[in-house]
C-alpha cells in the first residue's frame, strides 16, 4: 500500500470540477482529449482495483473470524488480490501526481481546504499502516489457514494485526467518503474531520476484538468437545 499516498488527494470532485482544461491531440475526426478526463480515467480505474481489492481481503478476514478456517484456494488468491491492489494503487498514485500538478498550476487556493490536510493525514497513517500489515502481520498470519485466525499468535502481534486491519478498513472508505463529499470542502475544520475518523477506527477496533474473541470462544469450545487424536 506504499503508493495510496495520493489516493485522497485525487478522489475528490471537487478537483475534479474546474481545472484548467488542458488538452491531449487525437488523430482525425476525434476530437481533442482533457487531461482531466484521461486522469480521472486512469483514477477510477485505480480505485476499482485498489478500494475493490482491499474490501474483498477484509472480507475474507471476516469470514475466517467467522467460521474458524478458509478454503485453501483463497489462501493463494490472497496473494493475486494483494497484486491487483497494488496495481491500483500504482494507478492512484500516477493519476494523482497529474491531478496534483493540474491543481497547483490553476487554482492554488484549494490548497487552504482543511479537508485536503484532513485527506493527507489518513494518507500518510494509512501507508504506514500498510507497510506493517504486508511486512509484519500478513506472513505470520497466512501461515496455516486451516486454523481460525490468530491461532497460536502472540497477543502482541494479535492486537496489532486487529488495530492495523481497522485502521485499514476505516481509512479506505474515509478516503472514498472525503473524496466524494463536496459538502465539506472549507465547511468543517480539521479537528473535526480527524476526530470523527478516529473515532470510526476506534469503533472498528472495538468490533474486531469482540468477533474475534466471540471466534475465539468457539474454537476453544470445540477443540474442547473433540476426542483425542
Amino acid at each position: 500500500m506504499i503508493f495510496s499516498g495520493l489516493l485522497m488527494l485525487c478522489s475528490s470532485g471537487y478537483l475534479f470540477a474546474d481545472t484548467l482544461a488542458i488538452y491531449l491531440p487525437l488523430p482525425d475526426p476525434l476530437p481533442p482529449l482533457k487531461v482531466l478526463t484521461f486522469l480521472v480515467g486512469i483514477h477510477l480505474l485505480g480505485m476499482c482495483f485498489g478500494l475493490g481489492g482491499a474490501t474483498m481481503l477484509d472480507l475474507w478476514i471476516l469470514r475466517w473470524m467467522r467460521r474458524g478456517s478458509l478454503p485453501v484456494e483463497i489462501g493463494r488468491t490472497f496473494h493475486f488480490i494483494s497484486s491487483v491492489v497494488a496495481t491500483g494503487l500504482c494507478l492512484l498514485w500516477l493519476s494523482g501526481l497529474g491531478f496534483l500538478a493540474l491543481y497547483a498550476m490553476e487554482s492554488p487556493e484549494k490548497l487552504e481546504n482543511p479537508k485536503l490536510w484532513a485527506k493527507v493525514l489518513v494518507v500518510i497513517v494509512l501507508t504506514i499502516n500498510g507497510v506493517i500489515i504486508h511486512a509484519f502481520v500478513l506472513p505470520k498470519v497466512l501461515r496455516d489457514l486451516s486454523r481460525p485466525l490468530l491461532f497460536g499468535v502472540s497477543r502482541r502481534r494479535a492486537t496489532l494485526f486487529i488495530a492495523s486491519g481497522a485502521v485499514s478498513a476505516v481509512s479506505w472508505y474515509t478516503a472514498f467518503a472525503f473524496g466524494i463529499f463536496r459538502e465539506l470542502n472549507n465547511s468543517v475544520t480539521f479537528t473535526l474531520l480527524v476526530i470523527m475518523w478516529l473515532m470510526l477506527i476506534a469503533a472498528a477496533c472495538l468490533a474486531a476484538i469482540l468477533l474475534w474473541l466471540n471466534s475465539a470462544a468457539g474454537a476453544r469450545g470445540f477443540s474442547s468437545l473433540s476426542p483425542p487424536g
